[in-house]
């Protein structure tokens, strides 16, 4: 039962080899682990069954202990129980502390039912957690039965957390096996509360409840309902000194105690991690290195001057000189072979002003506050499309002849047939022995297998008592993912038009602006735009354009993009910078799915201390 004992970010989607790392070490938790997770529901509850008041309300002491009386008012439907339960947790994991569990200290249980059902007490404590049934084995009711459960905890508070004594508590946790409603939390102090924050919903769910307010010494919490399995954590803070509390702390197992390391085992496991590993490294560094060595010249190693190239490679597009730089397909080559294709004449781009953009004042620039319209147009004749670009534009615009940028949300799950089309591009032009992301895939794999055996391996030997001896197998499989990346390998030319490449990106880097070569009605800023986009220069590119433009020089704007109307693209300082890199942002954002977990606030539901747990019997 993960939780987070003082307020943090809310997580976001790990690396790969991160969680496949998690996901190994989740098969040995049960073995090497005692306390942590709430147990099983105590009793099938009816699908029926519901919470149709739940009202906390938390009296904290100056030694932060709290007195909990709740009441809550339970619907049997027409499917008669016994009563309701309760878990609460009184062993916490520490994220990032392996030998101490968070402790609370849960006294004083009682209950009664001002309806009048029955409402003995059961105890028992099971993984850490304690359950309390109210009800008697031998009587059921049925219908909407009220009870008011009381108790005292200590623990709760995180003293002097930024400044402040908090309370940050999952009241409640995902153990609730029936959906609640009307749930309102209280919580008094003994002093005045200085901050207030409640969030709902599944685990890292970043969502506000729908109340939180403070008054003097009293914080409170409403939530309309909630479903099962989702949760609830309210944050309440006070200032520094307001609690003369520490949290309370238990011992918990270690790897040492339970892996059975020894200086024998110690050494055997070392000696085979570190030939293991020295083994991968060394296939990794001959079969992973390109054929031909970038010149050192070409580098700038060793002293000399790298050689800069006014010019992109011949023949070579934005998106593929993306792929052929670091090896992958990613969003932002897609987003530069948009504009790519804008300049060459296969569509335009134009902004169109949303009525929930944020209003431009005095003018506004280009790109500021609008989303865009992409217009299918017919080239010039002679150009000529790669495959990729002809999947790109079909996916795009779907046979229509235009389409809104904020309309293609769903975009990213056609991606992958743009990248495969992209990565049979460098492989046909003879840059990569073979598909650079295939080439990664096939040493995933193999990392991941020797990883699941070695998984399998170490649970055999924890409960043997020398799981130590297992550790080699996930360091192995672990550092064969890790190397993946150099699975791609250049062939000799894709080595030499990287050379290349990396000498015009230095001359896209370093540039002066009065050193460009402005003819009268040449577009040069539109032609080398999409590589700078792919070699994340865009702005620097347009602002030394937008420095010659101010100075009178005959920048030409570009015909493919249109900025809304009455705002000029070179009209002011940087707004063609702000234009180009709005776009090529939300571009690239269309081809990427939405990322999990949360955004980056200062709290999520789910985290916090407790976690509890409840349903019927």
């Amino acid at each position: 039962m993960p939780a987070v004992v003082a307020r943090r970010r809310s997580p976001r989607s790990a690396h790969a080899l991160v969680a496949l790392l998690a996901a190994c070490a989740l098969v040995l938790l049960p073995v090497l682990l005692g306390p942590g997770a709430l147990p099983a529901a105590r009793a099938d509850s009816s699908d029926d069954w519901s919470v149709t008041r739940y009202d906390l309300h938390g009296e904290l002491a100056e030694d932060g202990t709290m007195d909990v009386v709740l009441d809550l008012d339970f619907d049997f439907a027409d499917d008669p129980g016994h009563g309701p339960y309760i878990a609460i947790p009184e062993l916490q994991e520490i994220p990032g502390d392996p030998d101490r569990y968070r402790a609370f200290e849960v006294t004083d249980v009682a209950a009664t039912s001002p309806s009048g059902a029955p409402a003995q007490v059961a105890t028992e404590t099971e993984s850490g957690t304690l359950l309390v049934r109210v009800g008697d084995e031998d009587v059921e009711v049925e219908g909407v039965q009220s009870y008011r459960i009381t108790y005292r905890i200590s623990g709760l508070v995180n003293p002097d957390v930024d400044g402040a004594d908090e309370l940050y508590w999952n009241v409640i946790g995902p153990a609730w096996e029936v959906p609640l409603e009307d749930v309102g939390v209280t919580v008094e102090g003994p002093a005045d509360v200085q901050e207030v924050r409640c969030f709902a919903g599944g685990a890292g769910s970043t969502d506000a409840c729908a109340d939180a307010s403070s008054d003097a010494a009293t914080a409170t919490f409403r939530q309309r309902g909630l479903d099962a399995g989702e949760q609830l954590t309210v944050l309440a803070t006070w200032p520094v000194g307001t609690f003369d509390a520490a949290p309370a702390y238990a011992p918990r197992r270690t790897w040492d105690n339970t892996m059975g390391i020894t200086p024998v085992t110690g050494s055997v496991a070392g000696v085979a991690t570190l030939a293991g590993g020295a083994a991968v490294v060394w296939v990794a560094r001959r079969r992973g290195r390109d054929e031909a060595a970038l010149d050192r010249a070409a580098t700038g190693a060793g002293g000399a001057a790298a050689p800069v190239r006014p010019t992109p490679p011949d023949g070579v597009r934005p998106g593929e000189v993306g792929t052929l730089t670091d090896e992958r397909a990613d969003p932002r080559d897609l987003s530069a072979t948009i504009i790519d294709l804008g300049v060459r004449g296969y569509l335009r781009v134009e902004e169109v002003d949303d009525d929930a953009a944020r209003p431009r004042k005095g003018g506004g620039q280009a790109g500021e506050a609008a989303s865009w319209r992409l217009v299918r147009l017919t080239p010039a004749p002679g150009d000529r499309l790669a495959r990729y670009e002809e999947v790109l534009l079909a996916e795009l615009f779907g046979g229509k002849t235009e389409v809104r940028l904020a309309d293609l949300s769903g975009f990213h799950k056609a991606r992958a047939a743009v990248q495969g089309a992209l990565y049979e591009a460098v492989v046909e032009a003879g840059w990569f022995r073979s598909d650079p992301s295939a080439a990664r895939r096939r040493w995933g794999l193999v990392g991941l297998l020797v990883l699941l055996v070695g998984a399998a391996a170490a649970v055999v030997l924890v409960l043997t008592g020398h799981g130590v001896l297992g550790i080699p197998l996930l360091v192995i499989g672990a550092l064969v993912l890790a190397v993946s990346s150099m699975a791609p390998v250049r062939t000799a030319r894709g080595t030499a038009v990287l050379a290349e490449t990396l000498a015009f990106k230095r001359y896209l880097a370093s540039v002066d602006a009065h050193a460009l070569r402005i003819e009268r009605g040449e577009d040069l800023f539109s032609r080398y735009l999409p590589y700078a986009v792919v070699f994340g220069l865009a702005d620097r590119w347009a602002g030394l354009f937008a420095q010659r433009e101010a100075e009178g020089a005959p920048v030409t704007a570009p015909s493919w993009y249109l900025p809304a109307a009455g705002v000029a693209l070179w009209g002011s300082p940087g707004s063609a910078s702000s234009a180009v890199g709005a776009f090529a942002a939300a571009a690239a954002s269309a081809a990427t799915p939405g990322a999990g977990g949360g955004s980056g606030t200062t709290g999520f539901a789910g985290g916090g201390v407790g976690g509890g747990g409840g349903g019927g019997w």
